[in-house]
C-alpha cells in the first residue's frame, strides 16, 4: 500500500539498466537534456529504494536529484522526473492523489526528514532611520509637542486603506528622501527570522517606480509566517496579496526554480492565485510547470487581485472562495485561463 509510487517509478525505468551491489539501479539519465547537458549514454542516472517505501533518484552527470518519502507530497522535482521517465499527466496526477492518501495513513512523527541543500540569503539593512509604525506612533504619543510628519500619517492611512491589520504586520517608515522613501511604506523581508532586505511601495500614484526594493533574487515573501500545520499555501504575485490572505508572494509574475523549491519544501498543497491582468498569466504557466493547483475564484471578474477582494469582501469569504475554485491538471487550468482572460 505504501509502495505504490515507488513501484510505479521502478516500472517506468528503461529496459536497459543494471543493479549494483550497493542497491542502486543505474540507467541512462532522462534529465540531462532538460538541464543543459547532452543526452546521457553512460548510465549515469540511478535510483535506490528504502525500506519505508520511498525512492531516491540522482543523476551523476547533470546533478539532478528527486526523491519521494511516504507521508510527504509529491514535489515538483519528483513530478518532473516522472514525466521524463514517460509517465503521462493523468498518471502523475493520480500519484499525487495517492501521496495525499498515504499521508493520511502515516504518523507525521515517523516521517524522516529529506536531505535538502541549504538556501541562504545575505542580510541587508532597512533604510536609514526606518522605524516601525508602532514605534513611531509611541514616540509621537509620548512627545505630543512634536508634529507628526505628514508623509508618515499618509503612509499609515494608505496601509489601513489596503485592508491590512496593522496589529499583525510590522510596516516601517523613514524620513529619508532618497528614492522617495519618505513617501513609501516599507515592508521588511525576513528569512529564518533575520531581515534580508525590503520592498518599499509608493503611497501615491505619482511615486515612481511603484516599488523600490533591496533584496537578493529568488526570495519568497511570507515564508517565515507560514504555519507548520497548514495543509495548503496560497501563492500570489505581490506582498499585499500575501499579507491579506496569510499567503506567500513571489514578487514577480514569474517563479524561479529556487523559489519553487522554497515553496515546495513546505510540503503542502500549493495554490496559485494569478492577478487578472495579462501579466498574471505567467504565474499560471509556472503553476502548470511545477504541478501546482491554480484557483479562479468567483470575484476575479470584479477585483484584480487578492488584497482588493479581501478589502471589499472579507478575508474568510475570499479564502473559502479560493479553496473552492482551485483546479489541478494542465487541461482544466488552461480551460479556466481562457475564461479569465477572454
Amino acid at each position: 500500500m505504501l509502495t505504490a509510487i515507488r513501484d510505479t517509478v521502478l516500472q517506468l525505468l528503461p529496459a536497459k539498466k543494471k543493479s549494483t551491489a550497493s542497491g542502486w539501479t543505474s540507467f541512462n539519465a532522462p534529465c540531462c537534456p532538460h538541464n543543459g547537458e547532452s543526452a546521457d549514454r553512460r548510465g549515469r542516472g540511478g535510483v535506490i529504494v528504502n525500506p519505508e517505501g520511498g525512492i531516491n533518484y540522482h543523476c551523476f552527470n547533470c546533478g539532478y536529484k528527486a526523491n519521494y518519502t511516504p507521508g510527504r507530497n509529491l514535489n515538483f522535482r519528483f513530478k518532473r522526473l516522472l514525466g521524463w521517465l514517460g509517465a503521462d499527466e493523468n498518471t502523475i496526477q493520480h500519484l499525487g492523489i495517492e501521496a495525499l492518501r498515504v499521508r493520511d495513513l502515516i504518523n507525521p512523527e515517523t516521517i524522516k526528514e529529506e536531505p535538502r541543500e541549504a538556501i541562504t540569503f545575505k542580510r541587508r539593512s532597512l533604510p536609514e532611520e526606518a522605524k516601525t509604525f508602532q514605534a513611531l506612533s509611541n514616540f509621537y504619543t509620548l512627545n505630543n509637542d512634536r508634529e507628526v510628519p505628514q508623509d508618515f500619517h499618509s503612509a499609515v492611512i494608505y496601509a489601513a486603506q489596503r485592508g491590512i491589520d496593522l496589529s499583525q504586520q510590522d510596516f516601517y517608515w523613514t524620513p529619508e528622501t532618497a528614492y522617495n522613501l519618505n513617501r513609501r511604506i516599507i515592508i521588511p523581508f525576513t528569512w529564518q527570522g533575520e531581515i534580508i532586505g525590503y520592498t518599499a511601495r509608493g503611497i501615491t500614484d505619482d511615486v515612481k517606480p511603484k516599488y523600490h526594493s533591496n533584496y537578493e533574487p529568488n526570495y519568497v515573501y511570507g515564508i517565515d509566517q507560514q504555519r507548520p500545520d497548514s495543509k495548503f499555501v496560497i501563492v500570489a504575485e505581490g506582498p499585499f496579496d500575501a499579507l491579506a490572505i496569510g499567503g506567500m508572494a513571489v514578487l514577480s509574475n514569474r517563479i524561479s526554480l529556487q523559489q519553487a523549491e522554497i515553496i515546495d519544501d513546505l510540503d503542502r498543497e500549493v495554490i496559485v492565485v494569478p492577478d487578472t491582468d495579462r501579466a498574471g498569466a505567467a504565474l499560471i504557466d509556472a503553476a502548470i510547470e511545477y504541478g501546482w493547483s491554480v484557483s479562479y475564484p468567483i470575484w476575479q471578474q470584479d477585483y484584480k487581485d487578492i488584497s482588493e477582494a479581501v478589502k471589499e469582501l472579507g478575508q474568510l469569504f475570499v479564502l473559502k472562495s479560493i479553496l473552492a475554485a482551485r483546479v489541478r491538471g494542465r487541461l482544466k487550468i488552461e480551460l479556466h485561463r481562457k475564461r479569465l482572460y477572454n
